[in-house]
Order: structure tokens, then sequence, then C-alpha cells
């Protein structure tokens, strides 16, 4: 059961980590709330959504609610490093693969020392067996998971060439 909930975690980081590029996210907002919506322009500046549902860099200042008025109030990225969701979402699958590889070390040397107190008994060996089994079915999903994402990530960039 364990193994199940772990690659299924997995699966979905993997799936979450691919985000093709279609719109810039200033723009998915205008396309979500429409125009007069306030949104950030590419260069980090206040703007408004206009007609085109193009975010638009204004003279008046932006709340997060979307209505202009006299003062706005900034959110800061706390992760300073993810500047889209793409790119956030690979450092998450990075961190995961991370933790996995450091488990799956840990669990190679749990089996070896389950190996050695089993002491020849079938029972007891048998367990172990299984057990570095599933160890390596769970470090070949972590590498999977991995190429999988980047084989997916340079299939969307090299169809987004086109656009």
């Amino acid at each position: 059961m364990r193994h199940l909930l772990f690659s299924t975690l997995l699966l979905v980081a993997l799936v979450l980590s691919v985000n093709p590029p279609v719109t810039r996210a200033d723009d998915a907002t205008c396309l979500a709330y429409g125009p007069g919506t306030g949104c950030t322009t590419s260069s980090g500046a206040a703007g408004i959504c206009n007609s085109a549902n193009v975010c638009q860099q204004s003279n008046t200042q932006v709340t997060p609610s979307g209505t202009t008025g006299g003062s706005a109030t900034r959110l800061l990225n706390p992760l300073q490093g993810g500047t889209s969701l793409e790119s956030f979402l690979s450092d998450i699958l990075a961190f995961v693969v991370r933790i996995g590889a450091i488990i799956v070390v840990l669990m190679v040397v749990y089996v070896g020392y389950k190996f050695v107190v089993a002491q020849g008994e079938p029972g007891k060996i048998s367990e172990a067996r299984q057990m570095l089994l599933w160890t390596i079915v769970g470090a070949l999903i972590l590498l999977g998971a991995q190429a999988i994402a980047l084989a997916i990530k340079a299939t969307v960039d090299a169809l987004s060439v086109g656009h």
C-alpha cells in the first residue's frame, strides 16, 4: 500500500511538472477575468487588462482585488526562484527525486540488514527479497519519472517553436 501511495505521488508530481508555455501568466489572468482586471506586466509593473485581453501597464496603481486606487499592495514571491509555474513544478519534481533517492539508499541498507538478520530462515529471506524488489521498483519509478518529465518537456518545447 505504501508503495502504491509513493508511486501515485510521483506520478502526480510528474504530471504537474509539465506546463506548456501557451500564454504569459498575466495574459492568462486577462483571459480569465476580462478587460479592466488588474494584472502584472512582464516587467513586473502594475497593469490593467485591455479590450484585447492583454496586460498593459497603467498609470494608476492596482490593488490585488483588481480595482484601481491610490495605494497598492504587492505580494512578494517567497520562493524567489520560480518565475513560472513550469519552473516551480520542475523544482518540486527535482526535490521529490532527491528525497526519493535518499530513501532508496536507506532502504537498500535496511534490506541488507534484513538479509543478515534472516540467518537463513526461508520466511524472513522471502520477506527481505520482497522488500528488495519493491525498493528497486521505487528507484525505477524515480528514474522513470525524471526521464518522462524531460522527454515531455523536450517534446512540448519542440512543438511550441512552431507557434
